[in-house]
């Protein structure tokens, strides 16, 4: 009776809210809506995590389900919600890949949602053997348990029955080598050959000590860039990490679980921040207008060599203060202007040869970098923060540095503190010209 119940409200969700007609075997899995609901939206929030400032044209976006299930809820949700996404679903159970199946059809989705069959002999992410095949994500949620005594162990340490029924079979619920954390496990390894055919690779986890054997195996292999979240509905909570390849690096707002207590048992397993934030200085809102800190900022851009910045508005606010900006090269160290200076000095000196080469490594140009002839080696996009937006005293002024594309985490750092310095050096100039004015 219960089950029943629990069928009959996620098949009136899914048709109310989005116009599915779902069949629920009684015998497989009833998926709660707002749970996979979370998890799409996070996908969603790191397929666009730049679209306002790269400003791409629209495309399809092309995504992987591990274990697509019989309800095949994750691409059909995940079509309804965006007309320009096309999946492909996996599932290895003759019963679930059959009813999902008919789940796509019946919702006229078989143009989009592309059933596949997996095996026991092959691989988790089959779908990328394909050389030519490429896919922006892969989602999973995984099996939870290695064993059945597992599942009876933890339903009897818990205090309270559970208030929810699993009809779960086995082969949804059980993964005998190792559970979840095995099961994506084996992902992570699958990742490391097919690299950046997947743009992001991610799972859900129900336990979060799985959490921490995943981000223990992501950098034992040296693989920095990744997310974590965490999915909260009710008495409900649940994980996932997405991780990449590529030079592709996602907000600090998709990327880490804010606002974590300093004991967290998560807070060392978050991965390097890049959202940077830059305070300029104590300048009061009276003394500066915005438009004149957008000004300074423009500026102090305009005078790194090899630099090239754009200000564009946003979109939706319709306002200044948001700059792109590309970097071939670090020419703002210290290091970098001393070897320029050297190379001036050759120079004069008549080896004008040795300085054109040597310029077109350290120095770039923004002739070049629009030109495409050569890739940036940093991307990001600069953030002019109002007193009343910045995570800081309500007098200041900051500036917010999103890291967008490239390998080098310090060559990042070291520019947004460059540009953050310099900004904030301008500002105080402009104050008290405008104080021996008054």
């Amino acid at each position: 009776m219960i089950f029943a119940q629990a069928r009959c409200l996620t098949e009136a969700i899914m048709f109310g809210d989005f116009g599915v007609r779902l069949k629920i075997p009684e015998d497989r899995l009833c998926p709660p809506v707002p749970n996979r609901l979370n998890y799409v939206l996070w996908i969603q929030d790191i397929v666009y995590a730049h679209r306002d400032v790269l400003e791409t044209r629209p495309r399809r976006i092309r995504g992987i389900d591990v274990g697509t299930g019989a309800t095949a809820i994750y691409p059909i949700l995940a079509c309804k919600m965006e007309e320009t996404w096309d999946m492909v679903g996996t599932e290895i159970d003759d019963a679930s890949f059959t009813c999902a199946l008919n789940n796509v059809e019946a919702n006229d989705l078989h143009n989009r949602i592309d059933v596949r069959k997996a095996s026991k002999e092959g691989g988790i992410l089959f779908p990328l053997e394909d050389c030519d095949a490429k896919y922006d994500f892969c989602m999973c949620n995984p099996p939870f348990y290695a064993s059945a005594a597992e599942v009876e162990d933890l339903a009897r340490e818990k205090e309270l029955p559970p208030n929810a029924v699993c009809t779960g079979a086995d082969i949804e619920m059980i993964y005998s080598d190792g559970g979840e954390a095995g099961f994506v496990g084996r992902m992570v390894e699958e990742s490391e050959t097919f690299q950046t055919r997947c743009k992001w690779y991610s799972s859900m986890f129900g336990k979060m000590s799985s959490v921490t054997r995943i981000v223990e195996m992501l950098r034992e292999r040296s693989i920095t860039n990744y997310a974590i979240t965490e999915f909260v509905q009710g008495q409900t909570r649940r994980w996932a990490i997405a991780w990449s390849c590529t030079d592709s690096h996602l907000p600090d707002s998709i990327a880490r679980i804010p606002n974590l207590p300093s004991n967290h048992a998560l807070l060392p397993l978050m991965p390097p921040r890049n959202t940077l934030s830059q305070p300029l200085s104590s300048t009061e809102v009276a003394s500066l207008d915005f438009e004149r800190v957008c000004t300074i900022v423009s500026d102090v851009l305009g005078l790194v060599d090899g630099v090239t910045a754009i200000e564009r508005s946003e979109s939706e606010k319709g306002e200044k203060g948001v700059f792109f900006v590309q970097a071939r090269a670090n020419t703002w160290s210290r290091s970098a202007r001393r070897k320029k200076a050297r190379l001036k000095d050759g120079v004069n000196e008549g080896n004008s040869t040795t300085v054109s080469n040597a310029s077109e490594t350290i120095e770039g140009g923004a002739s070049n970098l629009s030109a495409g002839t050569a890739e940036p080696a940093l991307t990001c996009s600069i953030r002019v923060l109002r007193p009343a937006e910045a995570e800081i005293a309500e007098s200041h002024y900051s500036l917010e540095f999103q890291w967008i594309f490239g390998r080098d985490r310090s060559l990042f750092e070291s520019f947004a503190s460059h540009v953050g310095r310099k900004v904030g050096l301008q500002l105080e100039a402009n104050t008290r010209a405008l104080d021996g004015a008054a």
